[in-house]
This record gives C-alpha cells, structure tokens and sequence, in this order.
C-alpha cells in the first residue's frame, strides 16, 4: 500500500500543484467561501466521492469501506486573508486586497490529493475516512458550525489530524505532542477624556498622554505578573485617537491579543489589564472601559497521537524528516474545538522555498511555499490513514 501511494502521488503531483495554484488564483475571505466550495464539490463529485455543503461555505466529504476497521477524519481550511499579494507568481491573485497569505490553498490541494488517491484505492482500505473542508478559520471559528451541523455523527471519528504549511525545511514534518497553537483573546480599553482646543491642554482631557501611559504598563505584563516558565504574550497592536492637529478628542482606544496556553495564567492577565484601565483612568480624571472578545481554546496536540504518527511516520517514509520537538506557537487555531470531540493531530508542513530570498512568514503578501511540499503531505495523509484505519492507535505499549 505504501508503495502505490509514492507512486501514484509521484503520478498525479502536476495535478495536486493545479489544484494548488487555482486555489491560489481564486481567494475568498472568511464566510465568502462561495465559489471555493463550489469547485471542491465539483472535483468530488466527478471523483464519485460522497459529498455535501455544510457550515453554509464548507464542504463535508467521506470514503466508506466496506471492510471493518476505524474512522479518521481529515481537516483543511479554506479561508484567505484581507491581504495584497506581491508575489509575482504567474498564478497570484486575481482578487485585490485577498490573498492566500496563510496556506490553506496548500491545505486544501494536499487534502483534494488525498481524496483521490484514497478513493482510487478504496476497495483496499479499512474503516472510513472523513474530510472537512472548513470554512472561516481566520475569523468567525468554521470549526463549531461545522460541529453543530453534526458533521461528527455518522460515521464519528475517532481520531482527527491537521496540517499547516510552516517556515521550515521544505517537505519537513513537525509531529509533536502537547501544546502547538495559543489561546487568541482580543482585547479593547477605551478611555474617555474631555475634548477641547490643543491650544488649552489645562481645559481638556486628553486621553493621548493617559494612552501612553497604559501601552508602556501594559508592555510589562508579562515580566510582572507571569512566570517565567509560562508562554503568554500581551501586545498593543493599534491605537486610535484624535482627527486634526489642534483638537484634543474625547475618547481615545487601544486593541490588542492576550495569547496563553494556561487559562490560570490568562486570568491573571485580564484581571491586570482591567485594574490598569481602571488606575490610569483615575490617574488621568477619566473613565476607563475594559471589554474583550474570548477567542479560541488553544490546540493542544493529543500525546498518544503525537508518539503514534511520528512512529508509522519514521518507520514507513524514510525519506522525510520527521521531527518530533518543536516550539509551541502563540498563533492561534480553531482546530482546537475538533479537540474537545476526539483525540486530535496538528501537524507542520514545511515549505519554505529553498531561495533564501523567498522566505516570506505567514500573513506576508509576498508569503510563498514550495511546491513540492504539496506531494509529501498528501503522502504523510495518506500513510497515516492507511495505518490508523486499520489498526487505530495499537496500544501504547507497541510503540513506546
């Protein structure tokens, strides 16, 4: 089995990279994932694989087999960014200011490649396999609609794996148990001064000074309030106040991302941040207004599957290196509700581009990857499948 994979993903690789560059080509933001949809279930329909929309712009798709065995799901995301690409690929954007700045097109290719293989092969596997094709990771949590619509009933996974391209060796793959991506809160404080004339400072209250104030406590947080030991970051990220140079404004506003792994630590933070809203504003003869927006739970890879993956990994592909330590992002992932169902794998793909010139990190328009990263994934998928349907985890004591 193993063999036909190399060979037939060897095979349809150009075909696994078009899918790729017309995902590319054809970036929609989160929510407006219409035409995307579109053209993956019309891809899945002339393979003959059981598909349907869900989540409004996702796809759900699975392969029955007729022979007994376990159930494993496959996810990718589908959604691009509000970003303007400067690439100069000849199959960048055709959508100002939207780019696939963050890989899902990749994800998506990788796991289309997966589909038609393991449909082509499907007579020989066991169990069955289910893909998710989520909509809106980057805003709105895909993730939970796509649970609430039930898409985890029938057949119920028992295991779900992920993948995200990752700045490092191309076709590299990080299996890695424990924590992998952050808690993303979003946080907002409002200081409300009084107006005036920049001219009569001693009539007003201006909330610019008080703003400053806060960014530089607020930038000590962590030092003071958090263990060293711990992983947290708090950071002001945008500053709002004021029209013209001689008008002090009323209300000033600063926003900005608490990311945590451990939710002790996270309540530490927040109840920092609303005292010194509270004490600067006071300082300042103002009123202060803490609010925040709760964001996903962080992804916490399972250890089982971790040690599990890495094992049929190095024992079946030789030829990709597989690490196994890593360090824990602070970029956050809504793969994480997939976790609170089944036992879950957040897998890193590498595809930095063997030009040092082209090393671009995520989110940046000129972000590119290397093309041949798309086939080692749709390999390391297919592998796993093959060996977790068939036989599940094993028992630990196999592979420790």
């Amino acid at each position: 089995m193993k063999q036909d994979f190399y060979h037939k993903i060897r095979e349809m690789e150009d075909d696994i990279k078009n899918y790729y560059r017309y995902l590319h080509r054809y970036p929609e933001l989160s929510g407006k994932e219409y035409k995307t949809q579109s053209w993956i279930l019309e891809q899945l329909r002339k393979w003959k694989v059981e598909c349907r929309p869900c989540a409004d712009t996702g796809v759900y798709a699975v392969i029955r087999s007729k022979n007994q065995g376990h159930t494993i799901a496959l996810r990718a995301d589908m959604d691009a960014l509000p970003v303007a690409e400067h690439t100069g690929l000849p199959w960048k954007s055709e959508h100002d200011g939207v780019m696939h700045a963050c890989g899902h097109d990749a994800h998506m290719a990788v796991i289309l490649g997966c589909i038609r293989i393991l449909q082509e092969c499907r007579d020989r596997l066991c169990g069955n396999v289910v893909f998710l094709f989520q909509p809106s990771e980057e805003q709105q949590g895909g993730a939970r609609r796509m649970i609430e619509e039930g898409i985890l009933d029938d057949p119920a996974p028992e295991f779900i794996a992920a993948l995200h391209v990752w700045p490092q060796e191309a076709g590299s793959i990080t299996c890695m148990p424990g924590p992998v991506m952050a808690q993303p809160d979003a946080f907002c404080i409002e200081l409300k001064g009084k107006g005036g004339h920049g001219a009569s400072p001693h009539l007003c209250r201006n909330p610019i000074p008080a703003m400053a104030s806060l960014v530089n406590a607020i930038g000590n947080i962590t030092a003071d309030t958090v263990s060293a030991q711990e992983m947290a970051v708090v950071n002001v990220c945008r500053i709002q106040c004021g029209t013209k140079y001689n008008v002090v404004d009323e209300n000033g506003f600063l926003e900005g991302t608490i990311r945590t792994y451990n939710n002790e630590v996270r309540e530490k933070i927040i109840r920092r941040l609303k005292r010194l809203t509270v004490s600067t504003a006071e300082a300042w003869e103002m009123e202060g207004i803490y609010s925040m927006s709760a964001g996903y739970p962080a992804t916490i890879n399972d250890k089982t599957a971790a040690r599990w993956a890495a094992r049929i990994l190095n024992e079946r592909l030789k030829n990709i290196k597989v690490f196994t330590e890593g360090e824990a992002s602070m970029l956050g992932e809504d793969f994480s509700y997939f976790g609170e169902y089944c036992p879950t794998l957040f897998l890193r793909l590498g595809c930095w581009s063997k030009k040092e010139g082209k090393r671009y990190p995520l989110h940046n328009g000129c972000f590119e990857i290397d093309e041949s990263a798309l086939a080692e994934g749709v390999l390391v998928f297919c592998v796993l499948v093959s060996a977790f349907t068939e036989r599940g985890f094993e028992t630990e004591e196999e592979f420790l």
